[in-house]
């Protein structure tokens, strides 16, 4: 398998010579608030990508891209969506030929499994998370999940996880001016979460993702670390991680 890190949270996958997104976003205009001159310096990959099969976590726009599902998916191609999104789905990309899972299902296509698992949305969405297997690695994407009581679960019964691919920005959200009142409490996994979800997970390796990227300082406020951080997190939580730039290439072979 052949593993890019896109941008915030985007991965695209090759194995068995598919192509396959997971939360693969290129417009991040609608954000411009909070990002400021950053919108306007992310990768663009939608002009030469194909894809198989897009996957993503939830629906909002930094892990869900219509712009990128027109773009991308091949005419033969699968959007492969997780069973609480469809509806919503069906509405915004009627014409594309979807597999819909529930959790814990699985759909197998070329020899790559995938397979929607539970998630926990920060401010109470529909989310789930996703794990890809192509026989010789697999993958846990958690897009931007919380913390919550199934770590355990998945971990058991979902083992040899290669590379736990969570969000570890911690961010605290003050989103009132869209109907939803400030918490203190983070909406996504903070650092330390993220190393104890990808050790109940059982992961190889966590892969840092949704962090760096978005900060504003009052309605969007990410808990800040540095390289000494994660390595003192890693060796307190005696898991071991990899850091992918935005960009950046990962083989297995």
């Amino acid at each position: 398998m052949e593993i890019q890190k896109l941008n915030w949270a985007g991965v695209k996958l090759t194995s068995h010579n598919k192509t396959i997104l997971i939360d693969a976003v290129e417009d991040f205009s609608y954000y411009k608030p909070v990002l400021g001159d950053a919108v306007e310096n992310l990768m663009e990959f939608s002009d030469h990508v194909q894809a198989d099969y897009i996957l993503f976590t939830h629906m909002h726009l930094d892990h869900f891209d219509k712009g990128v599902i027109r773009k991308c998916l091949k005419k033969d191609g699968k959007l492969i969506i997780y069973a609480g999104l469809e509806p919503i789905v069906r509405k915004l990309v009627p014409d594309v030929e979807m597999i819909v899972l529930d959790l814990d299902e699985t759909f197998t296509e070329n020899n790559i499994t995938f397979k929607p698992v539970f998630a926990m949305d920060g401010v109470g969405e529909i989310q789930s998370s996703w794990i890809v297997d192509d026989g010789d690695t697999k993958i846990f994407h958690g897009g931007d999940t919380i913390w919550h009581n199934q770590f355990w679960k998945l971990g058991k019964e979902n083992p040899n996880i290669d590379y736990a691919f969570l969000p570890v920005n911690g961010v605290v959200v003050n989103f009132e001016i869209i109907g939803l009142e400030y918490s203190p409490v983070p909406a996504s996994l903070n650092l330390k979460e993220a190393f104890a979800a990808a050790h109940l997970l059982h992961a190889r390796k966590l892969v840092p993702i949704h962090y760096g990227l978005f900060a504003h300082e009052k309605c969007y406020i990410p808990q800040v670390f540095d390289d000494q951080d994660l390595k003192n997190i890693s060796e307190e939580v005696g898991q071991e991680y990899l850091i992918l730039k935005d960009g950046a290439m990962l083989v297995e072979s």
